[in-house]
C-alpha cells in the first residue's frame, strides 16, 4: 500500500514543498484518506496555546470568515484570501502580519497553530463558497500541516480540526466520485 508521508514531522519548520509528487493515484488517495482518519479520532494530550493570537492576519481571516456567510463576498475579502493562499503555497505558513508586498513584517512569527486551524476553516468556507480549486488544495496541504501539529492543539482546536478532517473528507470525495475513484472512500 501507498505511504502518506505529507502529515508528519514539524511542518512549520521542516515544510514539505510537494514538487514533483508521483502519482499514485487510488492508492494514494485511500493512504491519505487513512492518514486523516487516525488525524481526526485519536486524541493526544494537547498543549494548550493561551491566547489565540491576535495580528492583522488573524483579524483578516474573521473578516473573511464573516464574508463568507453573507450572501456576496467583497471582491477585496477574496482577494486577500488570494493573496495568503499564495503566500502560504510559496512558504507553507501564515505569518501574524504582513506589510508591503505581503511580505512578514515579523519573519518568525509564524508557529500559531491556531492561526492554520482558522485558515483551514476559512479555506474549507471558501470552497463551499465555490471560490475554486486553489482554497481545496491550500486545504489539503494546511490540513498536513494541522496534523503534523496535533500535539500542540487544545482539545476544543482538535475537536474543530476533526470537523475541518471530516469535511475535507466529504469535498475530495466528492472530487473523486466524480473522476471515477469513489470506491477509495468505501469503508477500510
Amino acid at each position: 500500500m501507498t505511504d502518506y508521508p505529507y502529515a508528519s514531522g514539524d511542518l512549520l519548520e521542516k515544510r514539505n514543498t510537494y514538487f514533483y509528487t508521483p502519482y499514485a493515484g487510488a492508492d494514494f488517495l485511500l493512504a491519505w484518506r487513512l492518514q486523516r482518519e487516525a488525524a481526526a479520532l485519536s486524541p493526544s494530550a494537547g498543549v494548550p496555546e493561551g491566547e489565540a493570537p491576535r495580528g492583522s492576519t488573524d483579524v483578516l481571516l474573521e473578516a473573511i470568515a464573516e464574508a463568507l456567510q453573507a450572501p456576496v463576498v467583497p471582491p477585496s475579502l477574496a482577494d486577500a484570501l488570494a493573496r495568503l493562499i499564495q503566500r502560504f503555497e510559496v512558504s507553507k505558513r501564515l505569518h501574524g502580519e504582513y506589510g508591503a508586498n505581503w511580505r512578514p513584517v515579523a519573519p518568525d512569527d509564524y508557529r500559531q497553530p491556531a492561526r492554520y486551524l482558522r485558515f483551514a476553516e476559512v479555506l474549507e468556507m471558501a470552497w463551499q463558497r465555490g471560490l475554486g480549486l486553489p482554497t481545496l488544495n491550500a486545504l489539503l496541504k494546511c490540513v498536513d500541516t494541522l496534523a503534523s501539529l496535533k500535539p500542540r492543539l487544545d482539545a476544543d482546536q482538535q475537536r474543530r480540526l476533526a470537523v475541518v478532517i471530516e469535511r475535507e473528507r466529504l469535498h475530495v470525495a466528492g472530487l473523486a466520485r466524480r473522476i471515477g475513484v469513489e470506491g477509495v472512500f468505501d469503508a477500510a
